[in-house]
């Protein structure tokens, strides 16, 4: 197993990479999904922020706070699968 090379690029060398990702098939594809998984992740923490101001029964506050969880899940999770794609790309590169 590798070890995560995009941690030790420079800024440049990150905003270069990302750039050149992009630039393909795959990373459209991938940007595209990242993008709709991160903006599921807002809209739940959004609407969980609703359910606590409404919050007229107990259900409510249940309901938010799951909904809360599963939405920083989605954006901690679009980050990190972001993170692996990039590296993945920077060591088949290299080679």
């Amino acid at each position: 197993m590798y070890k995560l090379k995009y941690y030790s690029l420079t800024n440049e060398e990150k905003i270069k990479l990302k750039e050149d990702f992009y630039q393909t098939e795959f990373g459209k594809q991938i940007n595209n999904r990242l993008k709709r998984l991160l903006l599921t992740g807002i809209f739940a923490i959004l609407f969980s922020i609703y359910l606590f101001i409404d919050n007229n029964t107990i259900w409510d506050i249940v309901t938010g706070t799951i909904t809360i969880i599963a939405g920083i899940i989605f954006i901690f999770g679009s980050y990190k699968i972001r993170i692996k794609k990039l590296n993945n790309y920077l060591v088949k590169k290299k080679k």
